[in-house]
């Protein structure tokens, strides 16, 4: 993905989370962080066709999603079925049920990073800058 030339390229994260104020805030929170497009979706089918359409930086995902659930979107992008997605793309679960059962599905599903609602700003600002480098 390019930018135009007169903008930055900024690496984008797409963001796959139903739940509306869950979505905001972490909307809310990236724009806060800067340094990154932000493209959110509502569903897993949404999340899967935002990386088809365009290369992402890196992927946030709830587990529980309508559709394509947020572990079989992972499956999908590390299985190279994501279209333009990298299969090393980094994916971070951010979830409110985190027990043993999803850990152990998400390390199935080759997800690098699980993190519990609610999250706060400096722990994912300190996600953004693990994967992508420093905002900004």
């Amino acid at each position: 993905m390019t930018a135009p030339a007169n903008q930055p390229f900024l690496p984008r994260i797409v963001v796959a989370e139903d739940h509306p104020v869950c979505l905001l805030v972490l909307e809310d929170q990236l724009n806060g962080i800067g340094g990154c497009e932000v493209t959110a979706c509502e569903t897993g089918v949404d999340a899967l066709a935002e990386l088809e359409r365009a290369p992402a930086a890196m992927l946030l995902t709830d587990i529980s999603l309508p559709g394509i659930d947020g572990l079989a979107l992972a499956r999908a992008v590390r299985a190279g079925r994501a279209g333009q997605a990298d299969p090393r793309l980094p994916i971070v679960v951010i979830s409110a049920t985190v027990g043993p059962a999803e850990r152990l599905a998400c390390d199935e599903a080759r997800v690098d990073l699980v993190l519990t609602k609610p999250v706060s700003f400096e722990r994912l600002r300190s996600v953004v800058q693990r994967y992508l480098g420093s905002p900004g």
